[in-house]
């Protein structure tokens, strides 16, 4: 059995076919790269520089798409080309201070030339602390300017280490020719073998999106229709169905990437990729619809449990059963079309686009479908299923008295039915756009081999080759866990029609004539005002560039000290720098393991060189030395292009040829294997150690400090989001319930907040790395977690209010505000004001008031006044104008009252009131998620209820323990063996090995706390102090936080801790 268990994972460890011929590519890149540097003939055309050759080799690895492969390229070169300049201009500056003695070398220098030499360096100095502050402040712009910095760094650092007597011409050729003949070796790897496009492997990442697409509607509509006939396959779990949003999210964001990728290619197709930028716009657009309807469907499930007023519910669904099942078939008839349109288009094997989960589909003839025909019956089954919705409410109406007024039964259809419309309407263009993208196809197709182009993107569009280089531009996903932790955006958003201070200036104001004393003061106080703003939009930016050049400086300030440069050239004193400025992390957690993964790849690196440089004796058999390293490259290459490792890798492999050539090549310092070896080795420790030190001691950056902020930006955000999307708030009429300038607003907060959750969660996992004094960071990790998934959930939602009510607009909003603002009022103010109560607690770390306003009593109370106001509003109006036949009442009173409930139905069956309808399950969903947020904001700050004399503070673990008692009660068969008695219940609970892992690993180890006889009184008191509970350190796995595919199948357990409260409570009180 254990052997069986090893296979399988040595199995699983086993790269991939892509990942099997890039780890080729790389290996065969630098074994080149080396053998270059040991043939006598070529180190004559390298220069003097000849081990950046091997270094450069790995840095711009052909292991990548071509795309990603010239980019690597553009920016090496740059950064090679300003670096070149900027060090020949501080060495040119130092030379001119020598005077008439620059010819001299630095030993004679310090003898003869004492004080003009220790000026000079002392200009390198700064040259070398001003290239370290822009190298800081550029990484932390964008994690892909790195690729120009560090090229820049090497240039720089190394070049102020050589002798002031050395000439320009030759530093530049030895800090050119390496560089361009190791791109130039990785560019013809990277074409030759095995090559790969991003042009080519776009139709595949357009496959994988549209798939994942498809296979998500298919089961959400199977979802939400559970007690169907028409359906023969089993549907997938709750758990499964949620985690389909984050999969989608990730592979959109992919596709968006290898589209930019696309922008640097030069690509020989018949079809440019950029032809269905159009097609992602629109699959941009229906994530937001996608989303909803798994909400919609999850409202409905929780709501069907312990609900006996869902009858009206399940009878609305099984008669619309056909045309709903007619419905889906036909998207999911449409959706394979455009997946087979985008494979012919794109030279995608057809067998990569995955058949409908719950249909069959013959076989299809691209070239004879009838793209009109389809669309249009797609429109009709639409059409047909709006009809029997309304006609099925319209007959419910006539049956229960006030079906139509606003109701949760009434909220979920209308959610249901406005994002399926939206969906098939996203279907029918994404139809339309892969119909034009298959007839260019079809239409080259027919000139043969002249009906291929070129297509150079970069050329033709300036926009996408400036919003590839501007930072953050769309940058959802990063490579890495530093590469999301950017700068913090920008504060500025638009709150209404507020007057900018800044041009609200009166004619006196403007023509009055300034003295030059009130100049001077004006330019002063507006330079003091831009210093100000400046640092606090570029606070990040400046406080890592300043930890770059005090690290870097600490490092390597004996090389611009006359008397210590010689001794700090002859240990290898720049391998020193180039460690350090590696090691050096945005926060204190990050440099801890970045040191730890670079001490592993330089000690196991520069181990494998001396193991190479040995077996080659002494490099009288180089034949046998270059296969040794080919064998060591091999495994580093795989860390580094399949593994999270990548930081312990690169420098690995890197350290095997350093090593090796510092030993074999002639130079100054010279040595042998084993000193190079132990400088090796030291400059790691040094290097890391000064770069940790200085972390701690001057720049304590703290991920959870980082942590902490992002997520009261995003509360703040939120909050802002909130009062943007609610018009007419003091009783003003209102035509239009969200204007185009408050939805652009909006757009961009969204952005900014989506943005700053992605940081949030890379800072929540940096933080477990970090050392803390005050016991386990696992629990509050943990409840940091369920906060940003909240927040996630709750921008999830107002997105979709947002798209709603752009696109039907809000009856409530335009037609009954009059009536309803002091409602609607209420309900904003008691939102914003609980958001922001948590925000201040959470940024203030002080506890939360013992009153919060009650949104669940606002959201009731206004869903009560539109139901009242509905019920009365168009029956008056139907009563005025029949009041002249008053007298035909008792003859004709049948008639005028179906004709007064036949106008009601119609009013209340518009799109607007569907709209508004969706819009408030949304609202409903997102008070639930806000109440959660206080309850997890009460576990980590506390609050101010003084019931027993002390701060109140909740246990994470009885918040655990609440949330899986009470969703094991809501879903059958998960519940069987349940006691009477709270105790014994969640003690079986705590021994259930099957329990949600999010939960928690240490409720067991408080199993026993459960048992005592102490009063629930006193135990809050106990653990009144800000304690937290220690308990057992597994780890554990959960959706978002340790993904694996091999947990795909995996059932409710999956679920986060907040969504089962909120699934539990609605089907309890439904």
């Amino acid at each position: 059995m254990k052997i069986e268990q090893v296979k399988k994972y040595v199995i699983k460890k086993l790269p991939s076919r892509v990942i099997a011929q890039r780890i080729t590519k790389a290996t065969v890149n630098s074994t080149v790269a080396f053998i270059l540097c040991l043939v006598p003939s070529a180190l004559s055309v390298l220069g003097g520089e000849p081990a950046m050759l091997p270094l450069i080799s790995v840095m711009v690895h052909p292991g990548r798409r071509f795309g990603s492969m010239l980019e690597g390229i553009v920016f090496c070169t740059t950064g090679l080309l300003v670096g070149n300049a900027y060090s020949l201009l501080g060495r040119f500056i130092a030379q001119c201070i020598l005077g008439n003695l620059e010819y001299l070398p630095d030993q004679e220098q310090l003898e003869y030339n004492y004080d003009r030499y220790r000026a000079a360096l002392a200009v390198l100095a700064v040259f070398h602390i001003l290239m370290l502050f822009f190298h800081g402040w550029m990484r932390v712009i964008s994690h892909k300017f790195f690729g120009i910095v560090f090229p820049l760094f090497l240039v720089v650092h190394f070049t102020f280490t050589d002798n002031l007597n050395v000439s320009a011409g030759t530093i530049a050729k030895n800090f050119t020719v390496p560089f361009f003949v190791g791109i130039a070796i990785s560019l013809a790897c990277n074409l030759v073998i095995f090559p790969e496009f991003g042009s080519s492997y776009f139709g595949t990442s357009m496959s994988d999106i549209l798939n994942e697409l498809h296979e998500t509607l298919d089961y959400t509509l199977r979802f939400f229709n559970q007690k169907s006939t028409n359906y023969t396959q089993e549907q997938v779990t709750l758990a499964q169905l949620i985690k389909k949003k984050t999969t989608l999210r990730s592979k959109l964001n992919a596709t968006q990437g290898v589209l930019k990728e696309c922008t640097y290619e030069i690509s020989y197709s018949y079809c440019s990729p950029s032809q269905a930028k159009p097609l992602i716009e629109i699959l941009k657009t229906q994530l937001s619809y996608t989303c909803a309807l798994i909400n919609a469907s999850q409202l409905h499930y929780t709501t069907a449990m312990n609900n006996s007023d869902n009858d009206q519910l399940e009878n609305v669904l099984s008669r619309t059963d056909d045309p709903l099942f007619k419905l889906h078939k036909s998207i999911s008839r449409c959706l394979y079309i455009v997946k087979l349109s985008i494979a012919q288009s794109y030279d995608v094997k057809v067998s990569k686009m995955a058949q409908p989960e719950y249909f069959t589909v013959e076989e299809i003839d691209m070239t004879k479908v009838n793209f009109e025909s389809e669309v249009r019956t797609l429109a009709r089954d639409l059409s047909m299923l709006d009809l029997s919705f309304r006609k099925e409410f319209t007959l419910l109406s006539n049956e229960f008295e006030n079906y139509l007024t606003p109701n949760d039964n009434m909220f979920i259809l209308s959610s249901f039915l406005m994002n399926l419309k939206e969906t098939t309407n996203s279907v029918i263009n994404m139809m339309n756009v892969a119909n034009n993208i298959l007839q260019v196809r079809l239409k080259r197709e027919k000139k043969g081999i002249f009906g291929r182009r070129i297509w150079m993107p970069f050329i033709k569009s300036r926009e996408d080759l400036k919003g590839w280089f501007e930072a953050n531009h769309g940058d959802f996903f990063n490579s890495n866990e530093s590469a999301s932790l950017n700068g913090a955006p920008s504060m500025r958003i638009y709150t209404g029609d507020v007057v900018d201070p800044e041009k609200s200036h009166s004619d006196d104001e403007s023509t009055t004539v300034l003295s030059t004393n009130e100049e001077k003061k004006n330019f002063l106080d507006s330079l003091i005002v831009w210093l100000l703003k400046l640092y606090h939009s570029h606070s990040a930016h400046i406080r890592f560039g300043l930890q770059c050049a005090v690290a870097l400086t600490l490092a390597t300030f004996p090389m611009f000290v006359p008397e210590a440069r010689h001794w700090f050239v002859d240990i290898r004193g720049p391998w020193i720098g180039f460690v350090c400025i590696l090691v050096v992390e945005p926060e204190v957690g990050s440099t801890f393991f970045v040191f730890f993964l670079r001490g592993v790849g330089v000690i196991s690196g520069a181990a494998w060189g001396y193991l190479s440089y040995v077996a080659g004796d002494n490099q009288n058999n180089p034949y046998l030395e270059t296969v040794v390293t080919v064998i060591g490259a091999i495994p580093g290459f795989y860390f580094f292009l399949g593994t999270p490792y990548i930081k312990a890798a690169i420098i690995g492999v890197i350290s095997i040829y350093i090593v090796i050539l510092s030993a074999a090549l002639p130079s100054e310092v010279g040595g042998s294997i084993l000193v190079n070896f132990g400088k090796r080795c030291l400059a790691m420790i040094y290097g890391g150690a000064v770069a940790l030190i200085c972390q701690i001691g001057f720049f304590p950056n703290k991920a959870r400090d980082e942590l902490i902020k992002e997520v009261v930006y995003s509360t703040g955000n939120i909050s802002k989001i909130l009062l943007l999307y609610a018009a007419g708030l003091d009783g003003e009429t209102v035509q239009v319930s969200l204007s185009e300038k408050r939805f652009h607003t909006l757009q961009r907060l969204s952005s900014l907040t989506s943005a700053s959750l992605i940081r949030a969660d890379a800072y929540r996992i940096s933080a477990k790395k970090e050392p803390r004094l005050k016991g386990s960071y696992h629990q509050i990790e943990k409840i940091f977690f369920e906060i940003i998934f909240i927040l996630r959930q709750i921008l999830e939602r107002v997105e979709n209010i947002v798209q709603l009510r752009r696109s039907y607009g809000s009856a409530i909003v335009e037609e009954l505000n009059d009536d309803v603002f002091p409602y609607r009022r209420q309900l904003i103010a008691s939102m914003n004001n609980t958001v922001k109560a948590v925000e201040f607690a959470l940024l203030t770390k002080s506890p939360l008031p013992q009153y919060l306003p009650s949104c669940t009593v606002a959201q009731k109370r206004l869903i009560a006044k539109v139901s009242d106001v509905i019920k009365t509003k168009y029956k008056r109006k139907d009563s005025i104008d029949d009041s002249s036949d008053e007298e035909l009442v008792m003859d004709f009173g049948h008639r005028k009252q179906k004709k007064i409930l036949e106008n009601q139905q119609e009013n209340v069956l518009k799109e607007r009131f569907l709209s508004w309808n969706a819009s408030s399950a949304a609202t409903e969903e997102i008070v639930e998620y806000i109440e959660e947020l206080v309850e997890l904001t009460k576990v980590l700050v506390g609050v101010n209820e003084f019931k027993y004399g002390f701060l109140s503070r909740s246990l994470y673990s009885e918040y655990a323990a609440k949330a899986v008692r009470g969703y094991e009660q809501l879903v059958p068969n998960n519940n069987d063996n349940t006691t009477q008695d709270e105790d014994d219940d969640s003690d079986q609970a705590l021994d259930d090995d099957e329990l949600n892992p999010v939960a928690f690993d240490d409720v067991s180890s408080i199993a026993n706390t459960h048992k005592s006889a102490m009063s629930e009184g006193f135990r809050k008191r106990v653990y009144s102090i800000g304690s937290w509970i220690r308990g057992d350190e597994q780890s554990t796995t959960s959706m978002g936080q340790f993904y694996d595919d091999s947990d795909e199948e995996d059932g409710d357990e999956q679920l986060p801790l907040s969504l089962m409260r909120v699934a539990s409570r609605r089907g309890g009180n439904s």
